[in-house]
Parts: structure tokens; sequence; C-alpha cells
């Protein structure tokens, strides 16, 4: 509880309690004290609503038509004596007060309204609501009372009117109520006071424990920051509390921040050794570019025609090299971005790759590598956006020529496969080490072996080739072993919509 006592909000918390218990309080003991005297009122009047009625009937109030005072002043002396809680007064018919057993200097009413009189004959039977009277020791106090006619002979000679709670008995119950009630009242308010307090700022701590663990989650969470470690407050989403909702909701949240951030980052940083590794391959022909042009202008004069167009021929393709790698990293970002348009039709795809194939045709004939598409069959229909299928394979042939040699082929084989057409690029080349194959999607993916053949270019290609199957809803698989081939695998809807089959095995 301490610790809670230095946080500002409960220290307001306790003010605003503490002011709400002393203000109910206060109108709780206002309102019992009116409970209790209009209480005891109405006891009063009821346990002695026939009094006057008995004086009247036993006792000779008047003589002659005239009231005996004599007689009166005994009478009223002697009942004082007996009742302090009575004051007895006589009246006339018309509510003059006629007799009366107080001192005369504190009568202050010498006509009594006979109104509440009258409703209280006209209601003496059965149990009354409290009815109220003047009191003739003041001019605007009401009290409770008992009256009675007073008669002879049926003639109306007065009434008896006497007051339920005299002025004595009223000393007598302030001076017990200042000198005790009134401490024992203010002693168990102010405990009471003190237990509720405690009660309601516990009960309102064990309410507002899951707000507490779920503001130390977020001050957590905002110190560590997205690189820190995230809350391990565990929360219950089956129960129907709101905070504990809440508190899952911020989990899921902070969750799902931190993996937006390491994506974030991992792409940041991808972005950067792409940047770092195409910068390295851009030097290279750049350089070449920049050292052939120079030569050639510093000694154009003096070189023959077949020096001068070697220098310029070597300069160009160091330009295309340049240009090549350009559009790959540009088409790249294209591809690596949230929307990107797709044209869905159908397609021949033997008829496809049967394309493709014809524009390598001389550059696999200078190589000596046969290439193929089997089976060459036109029935093989599937769906998929043309101009991005195409790039497809053109870079998937395209890397095989990289790594092949005279001899070597390159087959690609169509399979159906229910609602998927497999199809699967096989080379008999240089194959790739064991290490590479895990890395060579990525954008800056350059094998080894590449080194040994001067066509060797970084991976933008293949970097390409997954991010356009991707599109397509499909995977695609590498497979090789050294010195005997390379085999890249995937699979195209037949039906567009068809969810993706399994890659079966290949012979690598």
């Amino acid at each position: 509880m301490m610790p809670l006592l230095r946080d500002a909000f409960y220290r307001r918390l306790i003010l605003l309690l503490l002011c709400s218990f002393i203000v109910v309080g206060v109108f709780f003991l206002l309102l019992m004290g009116c409970v209790v005297a209009a209480y005891q009122s109405e006891v009063a009047q009821n346990l002695h609503r026939d009094l006057a009625r008995h004086l009247a009937e036993q006792n000779a109030l008047f003589v002659d038509g005239q009231p005996d005072k004599e007689g009166l002043y005994h009478l009223f002396h002697d009942l004082m004596v007996l009742g302090p809680n009575f004051e007895f007064y006589l009246l006339s018919p018309e509510g003059e007060v006629l007799a009366y057993s107080a001192e005369p200097a504190k009568i202050k009413r010498q006509f009594i309204d006979l109104d509440p009189i009258r409703v209280f004959l006209d209601r003496s039977t059965g149990i009354q609501r409290t009815i109220y009277g003047p009191d003739p020791r003041d001019s605007e106090r009401l009290k409770v009372f008992s009256a009675a006619p007073v008669e002879r002979d049926g003639q109306m000679l007065g009434y008896m009117y006497v007051i339920i709670g005299s002025e004595l008995f009223d000393d007598v119950v302030q001076g017990v109520w200042q000198n005790h009630l009134l401490r024992w009242v203010a002693a168990v308010f102010l405990g009471c006071l003190i237990l509720s307090l405690i009660a309601s700022l516990w009960v309102f701590a064990l309410l507002t424990r899951p707000l507490r663990k779920l503001t130390r989650d977020m001050q957590h969470f905002r110190a560590a920051g997205l690189q820190g470690d995230l809350p391990s407050t565990s929360w219950n989403t089956e129960e129907n509390d709101l905070v504990q909702r809440l508190g899952s909701a911020f989990n899921e949240l902070s969750t799902s921040l931190k993996q937006q951030y390491q994506s974030i980052k991992t792409i940041d940083e991808m972005r950067r050794e792409l940047l770092t590794h195409i910068s390295h391959d851009l030097r290279t022909p750049l350089s070449s570019l920049q050292g052939y042009l120079e030569t050639w202008l510093i000694r154009r004069e003096e070189l023959n025609p077949d020096d001068s167009r070697h220098y310029v021929e070597t300069a160009y393709r160091s330009s295309k090299k340049v240009n090549r790698l350009v559009e790959q990293l540009f088409e790249l970002a294209c591809l690596e971005s949230a929307d990107v348009p797709m044209k869905i039709e159908r397609v021949v795809l033997a008829e496809l790759i049967q394309d493709v194939l014809q524009k390598f045709t001389i550059k696999a004939l200078e190589q000596g590598v046969r290439a193929a598409v089997i089976p060459q069959d036109s029935s093989i229909v599937v769906y998929g956006d043309i101009e991005k299928l195409e790039r497809v394979f053109s870079n998937l042939v395209e890397n095989a020529l990289r790594h092949c040699g005279s001899g070597d082929e390159i087959i690609v084989q169509l399979r159906p496969h229910g609602d998927q057409a497999s199809v699967s690029v096989k080379d008999s080349g240089m194959g790739i080490p064991v290490d590479d194959l895990p890395n060579i999607f990525d954008a800056h993916y350059r094998a080894a072996n590449s080194k040994k053949s001067s066509r060797g270019l970084g991976g933008l290609g293949l970097a390409i080739t997954k991010r356009l199957l991707a599109l397509h809803r499909a995977d695609i698989y590498v497979r090789s072993r050294e010195n005997f081939g390379t085999a890249f695998e995937f699979q195209l809807h037949r039906r567009w919509g068809a969810p993706c089959g399994h890659m079966e095995e290949s012979d690598y």
C-alpha cells in the first residue's frame, strides 16, 4: 500500500474518497438524526395519544364554565413532577390559552391554531401519521402533542392540550447529546470513515492491479525500445475483462511492431549490403570503360584502325554490362514495391519456352551448348503474366549458359501434375558449391565458380526470378552437384487460384 501512496493519482484518489466519505457521513448523520427524531416523535405521540382524553375525563377542569385555576395549578404541578416530559395547557374553544403548566414568562403564544388539533381528533383511531402542533413556548416551533375536547353536559368548554417533550426534556436531551452521544457518534463516525477509506483503497488496488501491470509493461517497452526484450506479462484473452483484453492487444501490438522493425532493419541491412556489392560490381566495368576510353582518347592519333576498334569495342562491352546491371537493379526495386501489376492470361508453356530458347540460339552455338524443351506439347497450358514468365525463363537459361561449356546441354522439362505444371531447368554445367546454395537467390550473390569465367555476373537475375515467381504464387528450388550440373524447379498454376502442390525430389 505504501508504494501506492507515493503515486499522485492515488493521493488524489485518497483525497477524493476522504471528502466523499465526509460529505456522505455528514449527510447520513443529519438524515439519521431527522429519522430518529421523527421516529421518536411518532412513537411518543402514538404512545400518549389518549393522555389528554384521560385528563379531561378524570379531572374537573372547569367550575361553573370557568377554568379552575387553583385546581389546575395543583394538577399540572403534580403531573409535571410525575412526568417532566409533558407540558399541559387548557385552551378555550377558540384556541386561547386559559391555563398552563409552564412559567408565564415563557409563554409566547396566547392563541393556538386549532387546525392540527381538529386533524388529530379526526384521526384518533389506529396508528396515524405524526401530527405536529404549535408550541406555546415558541412563536414558530412545532411539536407532537395529545389533545382532547373538554365537554360538560354536551357543552364544548375547551380543549386539553398536552405538549409531548417539554422544555426540561429538551434541555436534558441536549446535555446528554453534547456530553456523551456526540463523542460516541464522532468516534464511531471517524472509525467507520478510516475503515471505509482503507477498505476502498484496498479494493481499488485489487481492481487496478492489471492496469498497473499494463502500465509497467508500457514503461518497460518504452525504456527497452524495439531492440529490447518484449514485456513478459501474460494476459488471459478468454476473460471478459477490458484490461485483460487491452493488455493482450498491447502485447500483440508490441510483438507486431518489433517484428516489423526487425523486418525493416533486415531489409535495410540487405539494401545497404546490396548497394555495397552493386557498387563493387559496377566498379569493374566502369573502370574498364573509363580506362579504354581514356587510352583511346590519348592514343587515337597513333593507333591503327584495328587497335582503335578493339579499344572502342571493349569499352562498348563494358558499357553494356553497366547498363544491364542498372536495368536489373531498377527491375528488382520495382518488383519489391507493394503493388506490382499482374496481367494474368492463358499461356502455352512449351511455345513460350521455345521462343526464349530461340533468343539464345546463337550464343548457345558459340559455346557449343545444346538447349531444348521436353516435351514440346502445346496442351500444357498455365495461367500467368506472359511477360514476367518470359523474363523468368530468360534469366534461368542465361544463368545456365554462364555455367556451361562446350558439350553441355540445357533441358527445360515440363510435367503436368494436377492443377499445376512442374517446370525444371537443368544444365550439365559446372554446378554450384554446396556452401553457395543457400545464398544464390540473394541479390548480391556471386557464386565462387563464377570467377572461373569472365562471364560471371552478380546474382540479380536469380533474385529477380524468385520475386517474379512469388508474384505467380510459386516457390523456386535449386539442387546442384559440382561438375554434374544444376536444376531449378518450380510449379505454375494450370488453373489460377489453385493451391500450390509439393515439389518432388530431383535426381541431383
